[in-house]
């Protein structure tokens, strides 16, 4: 389990740090690869519970509410060590190349011998 704390800033309240659990470093690492990028973006975190997985992730409207909104098709998402089979941690994905990959894990298989969705009973 990871322990997150926030600060108010300025511009709000923002992620400050983890102070415990297995993305710390993680988080460390993502951040520093973040600041190398030439794009300015804004750090945010999204949490994928379903895949027990977190990722940085980096949204283009720098001046945007970090509490709302949704990740644009051009967003960078960094999943965060440990990231589920198959998917590599800090390697940076668009959100358009990223995010039909975890709604496909995430969607729940219908159980065997269960009617599919849509299909007569």
């Amino acid at each position: 389990m990871a322990a997150a704390e926030t600060m108010l800033t300025p511009d709000g309240w923002a992620f400050s740090h983890f102070f415990e659990g297995p993305y710390v470093a993680s988080t460390e690492r993502a951040l520093q690869q973040a600041e190398t990028l030439q794009q300015p973006y804004q750090a945010r975190l999204l949490s994928v519970p379903g895949l027990y997985m977190l990722t940085l992730w980096l949204h283009g409207d720098c001046s945007g509410d970090g509490t709302e909104g949704h990740p644009a098709a051009t967003d960078l998402l960094v999943p965060l060590a440990p990231a589920p089979p198959g998917i590599p941690a800090h390697r940076p994905f668009r959100v358009a190349e990223l995010l039909p990959v975890l709604t496909h894990r995430a969607t729940p298989l219908p159980l065997l011998g269960s009617p599919a969705l849509g299909s007569p009973a």
